[in-house]
């Protein structure tokens, strides 16, 4: 068994609920390091030009909607890229309350907060039906040694990781509002970078879980985006979100706890909004 077969066999099958979805086990679908790079943002970047694009393959795992990908504590062993759906990242204390991290998309990394302690750090459970990369760990630096593309793959993937990029986790001041309309905006940048309508789109996750990842209640996020819906700023039924004034919803993401003052010039759609809480 060479090096290849050895990587492609080290991948586990998905763990999940009591029921797995029917078919992860016995797939038998591919990608190729040329595939990766069309999924990661940094792919150009990596990209080198050299035989790793036909002599590795890695194999997909697919997870159904609700089922974890792995589980907090769970031993590590491989990094997953997102192909296809949606899902969170969820830790949990001592005491069992959980806290969304993040909303992992297409071409989002998994797992590299496993590294360090061998075993993995958060929960990964799909929000929807969802189709992932599977890079065995081990073996990923094994090849990376051999080929450099992949080496500077990983080197980018980590980077990025340890990039600042949430500032949710530092939004104590600022306004519900302004945290919700943040985060409906990053949801639009997302669908648009995946080629759909940044206008009109579906919330893959709960209200809940938004909150949970706001540090706001779901109380909070509900009234928020019903003042933003008072407002004109947006359409929203169920999970449902149409932006109907993008330039409005760009002024909520920079409102702010005080003054609560008004001023005479500010939009009467912000006033209705703050009226509205």
């Amino acid at each position: 068994m060479n090096a290849i077969q050895r990587m492609q066999a080290a991948v586990p099958s998905v763990r999940g609920e009591s029921n797995p979805h029917p078919g992860a086990q016995g797939a038998r679908l591919f990608s190729t390091i040329q595939d990766i790079y069309e999924l990661l943002p940094f792919g150009r970047q990596a990209r080198s030009g050299g035989q790793t694009e036909t002599a590795l393959q890695f194999r997909h795992r697919r997870a159904k909607a609700g089922q974890a990908v792995y589980r907090m504590g769970q031993a590590f062993d491989v990094l997953y890229i997102v192909r296809l759906g949606f899902l969170k990242t969820v830790i949990r204390s001592v005491d069992g309350d959980a806290r969304v991290l993040s909303f992992p998309a297409k071409g989002d990394f998994l797992g590299f907060d496993g590294i360090y302690r061998n075993r993995y750090a958060t929960d990964a459970i799909a929000l929807t039906d969802c189709e992932l990369v599977a890079l065995p760990f081990k073996q990923l630096l094994t090849m990376a040694h051999s080929y450099r593309d992949l080496e500077q793959m990983i080197y980018l993937a980590i980077s990025r990781e340890l990039a600042p990029g949430r500032p949710e986790s530092l939004a104590g001041a600022i306004r519900a509002e302004a945290r919700v309309a943040r985060f409906l905006e990053k949801q639009a940048d997302s669908y648009a970078s995946l080629g759909y309508s940044p206008r009109n789109f579906l919330l893959p996750m709960s209200r809940r879980d938004i909150g949970s990842y706001l540090g706001l209640s779901l109380e909070t996020v509900s009234r928020s985006l019903s003042a933003m819906a008072s407002a004109g700023v947006i359409a929203i039924e169920r999970r449902h979100v149409q932006i109907l004034k993008p330039e409005l919803l760009h002024l909520f993401r920079h409102m702010h706890p005080l003054p609560k003052a008004k001023s005479r010039h500010r939009p009467r759609e912000i006033e209705l909004a703050e009226a509205g809480q």
